[in-house]
């Protein structure tokens, strides 16, 4: 069975409370609320992979993101 692995699997950023207040700024400045994850390892994909990718993310209307997890 093929397992998907979501965002969870990468977990939010601990922030130092600088960091934090930092964050808000911006929140407030934008309208927009930010979620801080921590920074993944992107994974190295051959070219015949990616094109899977690519295509799956046309059939889907999605925008999938490789990780190393």
């Amino acid at each position: 069975m093929f397992q998907v692995r979501t965002m969870n699997a990468m977990g939010y950023a601990s922030l130092e409370p600088e960091q934090v207040k930092k964050v808000q700024r911006c929140e407030e400045e934008l309208g927009v609320t930010l979620l801080a994850y921590k920074r993944p390892a992107y994974s190295k994909l051959s070219e015949e992979n990616l094109r899977r990718i690519q295509a799956l993310e046309k059939e889907l209307n999605l925008s999938l993101v490789a990780y190393d997890v």
